[in-house]
């Protein structure tokens, strides 16, 4: 199943990444092969793994850190906001009674808003993760990303062989 995630750039990808990422932006392990905790799934693992291959100067790493950490209270902010509006939605859905989808309006208009403050935020992070990049840097981090991608096409054409 391709996501819709797939085909952002690998800047966005860095910088959904680094909101959602605890700790040093660099040192952390890998993560989870699904992604780890992103609202679609398939990022916040990834960015140690990319800036890792960039080979970031102590300098750098720093800065990521700075941009990761000034991001990161809002980042959480919204993401609480929006799995709050995402229960109430599934509280909606399961509750006794006919439900219509004028009945979801007021959830998937604030869902769609709090996504798109979170893409706006993530675009925003990682043009400044970009700026701190050499071009031969974030060569290396596009042939990770290429590289990546490839394995994760691998990966899926192996589950739907064994459907």
């Amino acid at each position: 199943m391709t996501t819709k995630l797939a085909s952002i750039p690998l800047a966005l990808m860095l910088a959904a990444a680094a909101l959602l990422t605890s700790g040093s932006a660099v040192a952390q392990p890998a993560g989870r092969m699904d992604g780890g905790a992103g609202p679609r799934g398939g990022g916040a693992g990834l960015l140690p793994l990319m800036l890792r291959s960039a080979n970031l100067t102590p300098e750098q790493d720093a800065k990521v850190k700075d941009v990761v950490t000034a991001r990161r209270a809002a980042a959480r902010s919204l993401m609480q906001q929006l799995r709050q509006v995402e229960d109430d939605l599934a509280a909606k859905l399961l509750a006794p009674g006919n439900v219509q989808f004028a009945d979801l309006q007021p959830q998937l208009q604030q869902i769609g808003h709090l996504r798109e403050q979170v893409l706006r935020d993530s675009a925003q992070t990682a043009l400044e993760i970009r700026a701190l990049l050499t071009p031969d840097q974030l060569g290396r981090a596009a042939q990770t990303n290429a590289r990546i991608r490839q394995l994760q096409r691998e990966m899926r054409q192996l589950w739907q062989e064994g459907n």
